[in-house]
């Protein structure tokens, strides 16, 4: 049975290995801690000898262009074997068929060391790529026994002396055996999350039969996974307080996965071989699992949680749902941490955070993407609770949504108060601003559902209230020397300067810019709500920025003689919320 590499996937170089090494495959069912399979491994051992003038890789010569020695063999067409040269080192041929013994090599006793040493490093070459395609063929060389696409483990000469003879073993490992179609073979059977065996399948096919749009390995739930672990705890949790008619519990659930790199044909004509990087393929088994795990919290996660001494009611559900994942390339690893919250309540919610800083940015910024679901007095039965109307109870779905919302904003006030600014304050060192950056709503009345996005940040507070976001900028000029600027005509150095005895004056430039509540900007087209409501005609915010610009001014500062302001200038814009006041003081110092 000869044994071909099809050198870096290329079809035109399909490099058979001569003598045929002896093969062995062994079949390793991957098994967690519960002894239940959740993947298999397959290592497959070549063990061969390499002989000085016989074989391929041939033999060349190591100077460039690599000259194979020359053959002795009387039947055989030199001139046709020369031109077909493939394979690292040109040192297989393309014409020669898998079945037939290869033509011996006129290569010099003194040599004979050389030529093992060439022949090694030709199989280093042939193997230096994982993911190649490694078939088993048939004596007749009419179709192949088994196709598989392995990783490297590693590659063994024995020591010797090298005279004629050199003996090497070389172990690769697979993830599936594939026949001459691209199918699974039989031995390959894979074992998914529903127990059930699948074999005969083209590999793509199964990659793609549960995958749900998650590339590759979901499908396969751990057939290219090395091992994972999964975690659950549960402690008592009275955050959710009044919210809530009993005590409610926090859900912990790790689950971290190592993958394993795998290469297989994209599709059925194996035009193109893919690299599934272990790290994905870890990812696209937690991430199925998770979505397994989470599907039916009601009132637990597949009878886990809950079940035992506390023996929660089925009115439990989860709530605030946090996920955090990381991830390790060059390890090859995947995991995921979650908490929920199960508790008896009419609406839960879930959320996510980030948080990021820059050097180009003071602050740093936390964005909070959540989504609240209302619920209805329904049983799992669709009977409801305590008398309720079904149909009553389904159209209140978005009030309890609303509720919910309400409750976690402030009314949409936000501030200290709001559970969603205290969730974004919890999850960063500094002490962010209670009003958002930005705020975006989602709403959806027939599925009872509210979606939310915010930005905090660790800006100051506004000192004017009543506002969006306020500027306050200061420029102070200090006193320069006065002198003239006397030219001279014809002088190469430019003009005389001459000091004429003296200084100039101090001032101070202040400018405030002002972006109001939208809920204070007026819709009215006469006088009062476009000009009377002026922020510093209307109060607080009038005397808010009187203080504020007399604690700017140069009035009360140690020193200062006199002052005088230059007219000031006030900008309004009544339909945008938009406000300014610029002030400049010349002052002079008594000494």
């Amino acid at each position: 049975m000869p044994i071909r590499v099809r050198y870096n996937n290329d079809p035109s170089q399909n490099c058979t290995i001569r003598p045929t090494p002896f093969m062995s495959i062994s079949t390793a069912i991957l098994k967690n801690g519960a002894t239940e399979a959740f993947g298999v491994a397959y290592t497959i051992t070549l063990t061969g000898t390499i002989l000085a003038d016989q074989g391929t890789p041939y033999a060349v010569k190591q100077i460039e262009p690599f000259d194979r020695f020359g053959f002795i063999e009387s039947n055989v067409d030199t001139a046709l074997v020369e031109g077909s040269k493939i394979g690292p080192y040109n040192g297989f041929d393309a014409v020669l068929s898998a079945s037939k013994t290869p033509p011996r090599q006129d290569v010099p006793s003194n040599a004979a060391h050389h030529s093992i040493f060439m022949k090694q490093k030709a199989l280093r070459a042939l193997f230096a790529r994982d993911g190649q395609r490694l078939e088993l063929s048939d004596w007749d060389d009419n179709s192949e026994s088994i196709i598989c696409y392995p990783r490297l483990i590693d590659m063994t000469f024995d020591e010797g002396i090298y005279v004629d003879t050199c003996r090497y073993t070389i172990t690769l490992e697979a993830d599936t055996l594939l026949n001459s179609s691209l199918q699974v073979d039989a031995d390959g059977t894979l074992i998914l999350n529903d127990g059930v065996a699948r074999s005969g399948l083209l590999e793509q096919d199964l990659f793609r039969e549960r995958a749900d749009n998650l590339d590759i390995i979901g499908s396969l739930s751990g057939a290219f996974v090395s091992d994972f672990s999964e975690d659950w705890s549960l402690e008592v949790d009275d955050s959710l307080g009044e919210s809530n008619v009993a005590r409610s519990y926090r859900v912990t659930h790790s689950l971290s996965a190592t993958g394993k790199t795998h290469y297989g044909p994209k599709d059925s004509t194996e035009n193109e071989i893919v690299k599934r990087p272990a790290w994905e393929q870890a990812r696209n088994f937690v991430q199925q699992k998770l979505c397994n795990s989470v599907q039916d919290l009601y009132p637990n996660s597949r009878g886990i949680i809950g079940s035992g001494a506390i023996s929660l009611a089925k009115s439990y559900q989860g709530y605030n749902h946090v996920r955090t994942e990381q991830i390790n390339e060059s390890a090859g690893t995947y995991s995921a941490s979650e908490t929920f919250l199960l508790a008896s309540g009419t609406a839960y919610e879930n959320y996510s955070m980030s948080v990021s800083s820059s050097t180009s940015d003071p602050f740093i910024n936390v964005s909070i993407d959540g989504n609240v679901k209302g619920l209805t007095p329904l049983s799992p039965s669709g009977l409801s609770y305590g008398g309720v109307d079904a149909q009553f109870a389904s159209s209140g779905a978005y009030d309890s949504a609303i509720d919910k919302y309400s409750q976690i904003s402030n009314s949409g006030r936000f501030g200290l108060t709001s559970d969603i600014y205290k969730r974004a304050n919890a999850a960063v060192a500094v002490q962010l601003n209670s009003q958002p950056n930005s705020v975006s709503l989602g709403i959806n009345e027939i599925l009872g559902e509210i979606s939310y996005s915010l930005d905090f940040n660790n800006r100051p507070t506004n000192i004017i209230s009543g506002v969006l976001t306020e500027t306050i900028s200061v420029n102070d000029t200090y006193p320069g020397d006065v002198f003239a600027v006397i030219p001279v005509l014809g002088r190469p150095t430019g003009p005389v300067l001459q000091y004429i005895g003296g200084r100039t004056e101090y001032k101070r430039d202040v400018q405030l810019n002002l972006l109001m509540d939208y809920t204070k900007v007026p819709y009215g087209s006469t006088r009062n709500p476009m000009l009377l409501s002026k922020p510093s005609l209307v109060e607080p915010t009038a005397s808010q920025i009187a203080t504020l610009i007399k604690e700017l001014s140069p009035e009360g500062e140690t020193g200062v003689r006199k002052y005088f302001l230059s007219p000031p200038q006030e900008n309004w814009s009544p339909k945008e919320g938009s406000y300014s006041i610029t002030l400049n003081w010349t002052y002079e110092l008594d000494k």
